[in-house]
């Protein structure tokens, strides 16, 4: 599954942001029967194509799970889906003709109603937490399935929320001038990048070693060793490899895996720091004594708090091109934050899908950890080995010219005796 990505404005992908953002929380402030959290993403997927429409609304939902809804995470499976739709359609060029604007709405609407209602019921037990929508799920339970009712209640909110998304979004849409390609597109095998582990010689060795690691996480060291790995399959791949590496290198992980712990810590610091004054409002401030200041501490210390949660997400979101600098030059450069941003605007539509990308991964790693056994030693190392593959070859469609290492092969009786 190949794709091709071309590099997007700044300010489309902030307008969309600000959109989605603005959008739902006009609604969770009014309590509008509607979400309003979708304009944003269907004019990126209509104007920058599907992945790129796709991982804005993932991230609002990122966004606004720290800020103004906290439920609102889960759903980004959706926001995904949507944007992913309105990208295809511009394959088709539904925005050009009325007809394509109904398709769309319809389209978006049964995508957003279907995807909406199981999380609706592993969330809050199938109602949609929209008044209008729950009002027909209350009434119609006791006469259709669960389910049935359920997905009634969330089409009859999707339906109108979605005819006012696609018609704001496409009105401004074309009002747009054309789109501007700013760098060469950048291509990307999401295929090769899944199904690379299990092509790599003695690939099964390698993800029991990952695990043996990860059930050790405790002692420290293992788990160093495997960030060490992880980072030394996203240099592999950026070296031109095209399999995993073996596990021969256990000093220079170790050293590698510090090295990397210590620069994702730094890149948090700001967004522990803001979270403190809330923190410290909560433990030692009573409800009574907000009220009585007017709540001006607390929600100026709520503010921050909500500011390092947006802080958090981003570098969770640009944690590829961190790590790129630290593949291309290191321990400082990987905190130089000039030459992070240099780095996400080389292609910055590819910055983000691959941002995505590795948030998904880690967040499917983490739910895997969650099951115990099956975590350890299917999902997370899987996981991690997939996203390792994305960083490097993301490091190496962005590095600068001429700055991209070529593969070293080892010698034959060294690869005889690695795992």
């Amino acid at each position: 599954m190949r794709f091709s990505l071309d590099s997007v404005g700044l300010v489309l992908i902030l307008a969309s942001l600000g959109l989605n953002f603005a959008g739902h929380a006009i609604v969770v402030a009014f309590h509008l029967p509607l979400f309003l959290d979708s304009i944003g993403t269907v004019l990126a997927g209509v104007v920058a194509g599907p992945w790129v429409g796709g991982s804005v609304g993932f991230i609002s939902n990122l966004v606004s799970s720290n800020t103004i809804d906290p439920v609102s995470a889960p759903y980004g499976i959706v926001s995904f889906a949507v944007g992913f739709a309105a990208g295809l359609s511009r394959y088709l060029n539904w925005h050009k003709r009325l007809s394509g604007w109904i398709a769309l709405w319809l389209v978006c609407s049964v995508i957003s109603a279907v995807v909406s209602t199981p999380l609706n019921f592993l969330i809050s037990g199938g109602r949609s937490n929209v008044g209008f929508g729950d009002a027909i799920y209350a009434a119609l339970n006791g006469h259709l399935p669960r389910i049935l009712a359920a997905f009634i209640g969330e089409a009859a909110v999707d339906l109108p929320d979605k005819l006012v998304t696609i018609v704001a979004a496409l009105l401004i849409a074309q009002g747009l001038p054309a789109p501007r390609a700013t760098s060469v597109p950048a291509g990307l095998d999401l295929g090769e990048a899944f199904t690379f582990v299990v092509r790599s010689p003695r690939w099964l060795r390698k993800l029991l070693a990952a695990a043996v690691c990860l059930l050790l996480i405790w002692l420290v060291v293992p788990y160093l060793l495997l960030v060490g790995y992880i980072i030394q399959i996203a240099r592999h791949v950026r070296a031109g490899g095209r399999g995993l590496p073996p596990w021969d290198d256990l000093w220079p992980n170790i050293k590698d895996g510090f090295k990397v712990v210590v620069v994702i810590f730094t890149w948090w610091i700001p967004s522990a720091l803001l979270s403190i004054p809330a923190a410290i409002v909560e433990a030692a401030t009573s409800e009574g004594s907000k009220t009585a200041l007017g709540g001006s501490i607390a929600a100026g210390a709520g503010l921050l708090a909500a500011v390092g949660s947006v802080w958090g997400v981003a570098v969770l979101l640009i944690e590829a091109a961190i790590l790129s600098q630290y593949l291309q030059g290191g321990f400082w450069p990987a905190l130089n934050v000039a030459a992070v941003i240099r780095r996400l605007r080389v292609n910055l539509g590819l910055s983000i899908v691959v941002g995505v990308l590795v948030v998904v991964l880690s967040s499917i790693g983490i739910i895997g950890v969650a099951a115990l056994l099956v975590g350890a030693l299917i999902t997370y190392p899987y996981a991690s080995f997939i996203g390792a593959y994305l960083v490097g070859k993301y490091a190496r469609l962005t590095d600068r010219e001429g700055s991209a290492p070529t593969l070293t092969l080892p010698r034959e009786r060294g690869r005889e005796g690695a795992l």
